[in-house]
C-alpha cells in the first residue's frame, strides 16, 4: 500500500486538472487554492466528488465528468451546509415540542420528584431490564456533567430533585427519544395522539430523527444520506406520491433525507413544514443553477427525491 504523502496547493490543483476537472484559467487556479486553503483536499474533494466522478472510471483511473469545476464541487459542499442547517433548524422545533409534551404526560402520572424508578416505565418492553437502568444511568451522567448550570444546581441544592420539565432542557434529542420509548403506553399515546399517529409511528420518526440530528451536529454529509440500519415506517405520502416499489418495498423515502422530510411533514405545524419545503425548493434550485454537471433529477436521486416531492 501506497503512503499518503504531503502535498501542496499547487500539487493537488494540478492532481484535480490531470483528472480531468476544468481549472484553465487564473481565476479557476485562485479559486481552486482559497477553497482548498478554506476546506482543505480531503473535506471538499473527497467527501463531495462522487456524482462527479466519470462512469468510464476505474479505480485506478479515477477522472471527472466532461466540464466538471471546482466552483462545482464548492457548490455541492455548500448546499449540504445549507441542508444542515435546515433540517437541525426545524428538527429543534420539533424537538422542544416534545421534550415539554413528554416531561407533561409523565409528570402527571409520576409526579415531579424521584420519578426516575424501575416501576415507572415499561417494564414489560423486551429487553426493559437493560434499557430502563442504562437510561436512568444515561440521564444521572448528563445532569453530573451540568451540576454548574444555574438551573440544574437551584433545584439541586433546594430540593434535592430537578423536575422533568427543567431536566429536559439539558438532556439531548437521542435520551428523549430513549425516554419516550420506555415509557408505558398511555403516556405516549397521550403524546402520540397530539400527532395522529400511533405510539409505534412516533417511536419509528424520533429515531429516525436523531440520527439525522447527529448527522446536522457533527457535520456529515447530508445531502447523500441513507441509513443502513434505521427505516421510516410506510406511510400514507408513500402511496400518495406513487413511490415507486422494489419486491414490495418503496425505493425512496425509507432510509433518506426524503424518509426525514416525510417525519417532518407529519411531526411539524402546517406552518413550519412551509416553511421547511420553501427553503428546500430555494435551496435544490439555487444548487441546480450552480451546478451543470449534474441534473436537478440527479441532485433530486441523490437525496432520495421523487421528482413530485413537493406534492408531499
Amino acid at each position: 500500500m501506497l503512503d499518503k504523502v504531503f502535498t501542496t496547493y499547487e500539487q493537488q490543483i494540478n492532481l484535480l486538472i490531470k483528472r480531468g476537472m476544468n481549472i484553465s484559467s487564473d481565476g479557476d487556479i485562485t479559486f481552486a487554492k482559497e477553497v482548498l486553503q478554506k476546506v482543505g483536499y480531503y473535506g471538499l474533494i473527497n467527501g463531495y466528488k462522487k456524482p462527479f466522478i466519470s462512469d468510464t472510471n476505474t479505480e485506478d483511473d479515477e477522472c471527472y465528468k466532461t466540464g466538471t469545476t471546482i466552483q462545482e464541487i464548492y457548490a455541492l459542499y455548500e448546499f449540504d451546509r445549507t441542508l444542515r442547517e435546515m433540517f437541525m433548524s426545524f428538527i429543534l422545533k420539533f424537538e422542544t415540542r416534545i421534550k415539554s409534551l413528554i416531561s407533561y404526560s409523565f409528570s402527571e402520572t409520576y409526579g415531579y420528584d424521584y420519578y426516575l424508578k424501575y416501576k415507572n416505565f415499561d417494564t414489560g418492553k423486551r429487553n426493559a431490564n437493560k434499557y430502563i437502568p442504562e437510561l436512568i444511568a444515561e440521564i444521572n451522567r448528563q445532569i453530573a456533567s451540568r451540576t454548574n448550570d444555574p438551573s440544574i444546581a437551584h433545584y439541586l441544592n433546594t430540593y434535592g430533585y430537578i423536575p422533568l420539565w427543567v431536566l429536559t432542557n439539558i438532556l439531548t434529542f437521542g435520551t428523549m427519544s430513549k425516554f419516550y420509548c420506555l415509557m408505558k403506553t398511555t403516556e405516549k399515546t397521550k403524546v402520540s395522539r397530539i400527532f395522529n399517529i400511533q405510539p409505534h409511528e412516533m417511536e419509528n420518526y424520533l429515531k429516525y430523527l436523531t440520527d439525522i440530528r447527529n448527522f446536522c451536529a457533527h457535520g456529515n454529509r447530508l445531502y447523500c444520506y441513507r441509513s443502513e440500519k434505521k427505516m421510516l415506517n410506510d406511510t400514507p405520502y408513500h402511496a400518495n406520491l406513487n413511490i415507486p416499489t422494489y419486491h414490495g418495498k418503496y425505493v425512496l423515502g425509507k432510509n433518506d433525507l426524503f424518509a426525514a422530510v416525510i417525519a417532518l411533514r407529519i411531526l411539524l405545524s402546517n406552518n413550519d413544514y412551509s416553511r421547511l419545503k420553501a427553503k428546500l425548493k430555494k435551496s435544490i434550485h439555487q444548487a441546480s443553477r450552480n451546478i451543470k454537471t449534474l441534473t436537478k433529477e440527479d441532485i433530486l436521486n441523490i437525496m432520495g427525491f421523487p421528482a413530485n416531492w413537493t406534492d408531499l
